[in-house]
């Protein structure tokens, strides 16, 4: 309990730090934040909430992680890195671009369908392995949300011999080194109205935000017993302001953590 009381002390403090700045002069640097292109629904809705508490803006660029991760290590300025993989942000404390790497929030997987594509939550697994059904994903290595949908493969393996072979083989990558449409754009209601796959394997987060802009589309959640979970990471540049530090408290804080449920992360 003490632990609990004290982290919100400090993350109050650091909020309070913030609002200090954004008061001074009545003037403040905006806050140059990278984010994962899986959250670029939920984290502009966490900086505005940020900015009316503390008064200091965050100027957010979406990406790939990896992308983002390799713009840091090569000189690339921003002040708070946002990465769908922990080892991102822990990788770049280690090597001095960031001074902090923490737990942002966790992202489970879903299956996206299309329009007129009926998901019943006990045949994810057969409607996958349809021949008549499309399924995307990401592409491993590129993105990690395609490494996630492999290690989700794997776990199906265990229970369904065979699964791993046939979903490797059949699984379409759409999103990874060429991206169909901008990264600040949500592709997946695109491939889905093009046809370019009938169900989609990626985030929760992603689901979410689908439903909500293409009409018909629908999600399911996989089983526990499967499922697997993104770790973001979040973390505060070398050379960055307190402001960056105060808006990684907020996001990892209690009002974050509660913006970040809406959007169907933990």
């Amino acid at each position: 309990m003490f632990e609990v009381v004290k982290r919100l002390s400090f993350s109050t403090a650091l909020l309070l730090m913030a609002v200090s700045i954004g008061s001074s002069a009545g003037m403040a640097a905006d806050l140059r934040v990278f984010v994962a292109g899986s959250l670029r629904e939920v984290m502009p809705t966490i900086a505005g909430e940020y900015e009316k508490a503390s008064g200091v803006h965050a100027n957010i660029t979406v990406g790939r992680s990896q992308d983002l991760r390799q713009q840091i290590e090569r000189g690339k300025s921003a002040d708070v890195f946002v990465s769908a993989a922990m080892d991102d942000t822990q990788a770049l404390v280690k090597s001095g671009k960031l001074r902090t790497s923490e737990i942002l929030a966790r992202n489970e997987f879903c299956l996206i369908a299309a329009p007129g594509i009926k998901l019943v939550p006990d045949k994810l697994v057969e409607i996958m392995m349809d021949p008549a059904i499309k399924l995307g994903t990401s592409t491993p290595k590129s993105d990690p949300a395609g490494d996630y949908a492999w290690e989700l493969f794997r776990n199906l393996e265990k229970i369904h011999p065979g699964a791993y072979a046939a979903l490797d083989a059949k699984a379409i990558r759409l999103l990874g080194p060429r991206p169909v449409r901008p990264e600040s754009a949500l592709p997946f209601p695109e491939i889905l109205r093009r046809h370019q796959a009938d169900v989609f394997v990626s985030y929760c987060s992603n689901a979410v935000a689908t439903a909500r802009v293409l009409q018909g589309a629908t999600f399911e959640r996989f089983p526990e017993l499967i499922n697997v979970s993104a770790i973001y990471g979040i973390g505060a540049s070398k050379t960055a302001p307190p402001a960056a530090d105060a808006f990684v408290a907020f996001a990892v804080g209690i009002k974050g953590r509660r913006i970040f449920a809406r959007y169907g992360l933990k």
